[in-house]
């Protein structure tokens, strides 16, 4: 088991933060063999494709280098000729350079994503260090991998040879531009069926490099602690969370303001809002309540709603001291509340059907109870 410098073992899995730190520095799982086997298939398929297209295109390219016109050119004009000789063969082989580049790109995004780091460790240049990393576990891994590499190109490449052994003696007996023709298809299956073995390795290597990488990146108990100490435990990270919370409890209160019955004022300093549903709850619940500021803007939201309003100055002292959000009103202002609410149905059937205006209460609240409240 891996352990730090303290003797700690590395037991627990590398946290968000530090896989983040470590993708910034560069630290993602990457695969040799996953990028040599995407390149070399790539480059296999794209020449079984347009293996014509690079022939023709390479035939052209051979036929001006070798014309009397290059050969027997002046000076002056050699250089030129020899640039316009280079321009055509990389165009020649455009096609296997955009497959190969294209497959070398995605086998390292596809593992580890994308990173650009140019960062430089003088550390490395230590020669101590890198005798050390001669001898290490991942060394002797891809040493390993080598030998394996080797072992299996080389068994395929056998097998293969002595399976076309008969076509490419054959060769020899075929007409010069039918022989060419025949060798560069045996050539380009060759090199592709050769190719296999690497995809044997490759899907041995990035499960083990992906699992390698979460290894070097485990985390011993103390420094799971001292990062959630750094992160949770700085003041202005807890003053911000609490900010965070505030502000999210206030949205979502505010929210609850146009479902109220009515809106209860002191009339400027408190406000509280109070909904009641007989099916769900046996007395009227408190949905919302602030003062100054937050007041206002109840006030404000309940006029916007239709919501009522009433101005009781001791009623809405008494609520916003007793009342958390979200509980029912207790059982000593049960007199007072229902005053409040008669009069918001009485106010709602004069508005729907006319009569005689209804006159505000002064709910009776109990000086006892207030006091001891307040």
């Amino acid at each position: 088991m891996a352990e730090n410098q303290d003797g700690q073992e590395r037991t627990e899995e590398a946290s968000a933060k530090k896989l983040a730190d470590a993708r910034k520095k560069g630290q993602v799982p990457r695969s040799k063999e996953l990028a040599t086997m995407m390149v070399t298939m790539a480059g296999a398929l794209m020449l079984i494709v347009s293996g014509s297209y690079v022939a023709e295109q390479m035939q052209g390219v051979m036929r001006g280098s070798l014309s009397p016109d290059f050969l027997l050119s002046d000076a002056e004009r050699l250089p030129g000729q020899f640039f316009a000789l280079l321009v055509n063969g990389l165009m020649s082989i455009w096609p296997l350079m955009l497959a190969t580049l294209a497959a070398a790109i995605i086998a390292n995004v596809v593992l580890g994503g994308w990173t650009f780091n140019l960062s430089f460790k003088f550390e490395r240049l230590d020669p101590i260090k890198g005798v050390a990393k001669l001898f290490s576990v991942r060394s002797l891994g891809e040493l390993f991998k080598s030998i394996a590499k080797m072992s299996f190109i080389g068994l395929a490449a056998f097998f293969l040879l002595e399976g076309m052994a008969n076509d490419i003696l054959g060769l020899g007996l075929e007409d010069p531009k039918e022989a060419i023709v025949n060798s560069s298809a045996l050539l380009v299956w060759f090199f592709l069926i050769v190719s296999l073995p690497l995809v044997v390795i490759a899907a041995i290597d990035v499960p083990w490099q992906m699992w390698n990488h979460k290894k070097e990146l485990r985390m011993t108990r103390q420094e799971v602690r001292d990062e959630h100490k750094e992160s949770d435990g700085r003041p202005e990270v807890k003053a911000k969370l609490r900010e965070m919370q505030q502000a999210a409890a206030r949205r979502r209160m505010m929210e609850k303001v146009p479902t109220a019955d009515v809106v209860i004022t002191n009339p400027t300093h408190f406000a509280v809002a109070l909904r009641y549903d007989e099916a769900r709850s046996k007395a009227p619940v408190l949905v919302a309540k602030g003062a100054d500021q937050i007041a206002a803007r109840i006030r404000e939201l309940a006029s916007d709603n239709a919501v009522t309003i009433v101005e009781s100055p001791r009623l809405a002292r008494a609520i916003f001291a007793s009342v958390e959000l979200d509980d029912e009103i207790p059982a000593g202002l049960y007199l007072a509340v229902a005053q409040i609410l008669t009069y918001v149905y009485q106010l709602r059937s004069w508005q729907a059907v006319g009569g005689d205006y209804p006159e505000a209460p002064e709910p009776d609240v109990d000086d006892i109870y207030l006091k001891d409240l307040l």
